[in-house]
């Protein structure tokens, strides 16, 4: 059995669904459903987070056997190159030693945000799917040390998984820079083919038209809870539904429900330009090893439009 020869790494929150939704529709690529096995991140673990969901979640999803894992590529056509997008990847120190040792030619790519803008992402994301039990953004990063510290999984990580420079020194030391693409948020935002194009060319396949309109997952402050938790999470009622609606119908239906459940909100001005200041350093490091262009994200101020 093979395994996978490119790796979507994260960041979370940062456009990972679009870009794996996107990858999926290339002929030549084959990526595995789920998107995230997390496997390289907990490879022969058995999962107990201890988060608000984490049971319902990762720690039920997440593939941590290596035959199980490799069974998720079996049906790749010959000729596909083979991937996945598990954004815990670049966030976990031994995840791409682990990659290495299975592929040392793998093809990895990584689309980083505004890591304040992404923190708040995470946080939104949380609160739509009814887990986030803080109200504001400021009580949820005053909380963050107690829950990295009691075992609650990486999403609710919001300030420690917005240190690219951290993480992607570790994925530098251990790939050569030319096997790692390195994306912002932003670009793919504004430029979707042209970000593509380049994806493609990392990958070695060529470009083909894109057709496929993302379906990402929202964030903001839920109408109704429960309804954020039954269109957001593996819910029992649509376990129910499933068989009797059509998968385009779902998608649309979700869209539309989740458009319409979520209230955008934001954070205090001063929130930022903390978060700014105390991320000065990682951003330094962060453009030392990747060349990246980071200045944008190093404004005090919000950009209106950001969420």
């Amino acid at each position: 059995m093979l395994g996978p020869q490119f790796l979507i790494i994260g960041a979370a929150r940062s456009g990972t669904t679009a870009l794996y939704q996107y990858l999926a529709e290339h002929p030549g690529l084959f990526l595995t459903e789920p998107k995230e096995p997390h496997y390289f991140a907990l490879a022969g673990t058995t999962p107990a987070f201890t988060g608000p969901g984490d049971r319902q979640t990762i720690n039920r999803l997440a593939v941590t056997d290596r035959e199980a894992y490799l069974r998720l590529y079996a049906d790749a056509r010959p000729g596909q190159a083979r991937g996945e997008a598990s954004v815990s990847t670049m966030y976990y120190p031994a995840a791409v030693s682990r990659v290495r040792e299975m592929n040392p030619e793998a093809r990895l790519v990584c689309v980083l945000r505004d890591p304040v803008d992404r923190a708040f992402s995470a946080y939104g994301f949380m609160r739509t799917r009814g887990w986030e039990p803080c109200g504001t953004f400021e009580e949820a990063l005053a909380d963050e040390p107690r829950r990295i510290a009691e075992g609650w999984h990486h999403i609710w990580h919001y300030a420690a998984m917005s240190r690219y420079g951290e993480q992607l020194r570790h994925v530098l030391e251990v790939f050569p820079r030319e096997q790692v693409l390195v994306l912002r948020h932003e670009d793919m935002t504004a430029d979707p083919d042209a970000v593509l194009a380049r994806v493609y060319d990392h990958l070695g396949v060529p470009p083909v038209p894109r057709t496929v309109a993302p379906d990402p997952h929202r964030s903001g402050e839920p109408r109704s809870r429960f309804l954020g938790r039954v269109v957001s999470t593996h819910h029992p009622l649509k376990k129910l539904l499933s068989p009797l609606v059509p998968l385009a119908l779902r998608r649309r239906l979700r869209r539309q429900i989740v458009a319409r459940n979520i209230v955008r909100t934001s954070y205090r001005p001063e929130t930022r330009r903390e978060l700014v200041a105390t991320s000065g350093p990682d951003l330094d490091l962060l453009e030392r090893v990747t060349g990246l262009d980071v200045a944008a994200w190093r404004a005090p101020e919000r950009a209106s439009g950001r969420g």
